[in-house]
């Protein structure tokens, strides 16, 4: 197909101005590859490669920004058909004390001869793990003893609150706390910090590790 020698000096002029191929295509109706082919030894100036420079970049963050929102809409599929299937899970006394033990083996102290210890940052997790654990055993409330490892910056009784609320255990029974040195550059936004939560308790630690071995042992590989 022959084209004219009008067309051919308006991509050249917009190529001048910039534009990129994808752009000139467009407005010209020609495909990429001849519009390739007419401009591919046109010298661009300072200005016309600072445009095309920043076209690229819009494009990219568009780009970016398109495939973020795809991936957000995949996972929140993800999420919705998880709790579709967990809403339909029967969560008995012994399938509880299998997931605790299941998160102890992962977070926790792996000692057989000291009492429970577990370390984690984690408001949710560690609030879960405590549910599961008092639903699980005859836990005796008074063995509790909690850390917090805090840095610098945190404001001491806000944060000690706040985790005494997480954990459901009293104040009385927290011992001091974990202060981490912090030159105060860098700030973790929405960070409190972590706990070391104790259970003066060597049996149910014990039955713990033993219950997740045990689980790895029989539907491991």
């Amino acid at each position: 197909m022959a084209y004219s020698i009008i067309l051919k000096e308006k991509a050249a002029k917009l190529r001048k101005g910039g534009y990129s191929l994808n752009e000139i295509h467009q407005k010209l109706g020609v495909s990429k590859s001849i519009v390739s082919d007419w401009v591919r030894t046109i010298v661009l100036n300072n200005k016309a490669r600072l445009r095309l420079l920043n076209k690229i970049k819009v494009g990219q963050a568009i780009s970016a920004k398109n495939k973020k929102k795809k991936t957000n809409q995949i996972i929140k599929a993800y999420y919705h058909t998880a709790l579709t299937d967990i809403s339909s899970f029967n969560l008995d006394k012994n399938s509880s004390k299998i997931i605790c033990s299941l998160i102890y083996y992962c977070e926790g102290v792996k000692d057989m001869y000291s009492g429970v210890r577990f370390i984690n940052s984690d408001p949710k997790l560690v609030e879960t793990f405590l549910k599961l654990l008092r639903e699980s055993f005859d836990v005796d409330e008074k063995k509790f003893r909690v850390c917090a490892h805090l840095h610098k910056y945190h404001v001491l009784k806000k944060q000690l609150n706040f985790w005494s609320k997480t954990t459901q255990i009293p104040l009385s029974q927290f011992i001091k706390p974990y202060i981490k040195q912090n030159t105060g550059k860098r700030i973790r936004k929405g960070y409190n910090g972590c706990v070391s939560i104790r259970y003066h308790d060597i049996a149910v630690a014990r039955q713990l590790l033993s219950i997740a071995r045990a689980f790895f042992q029989n539907k491991g590989a």
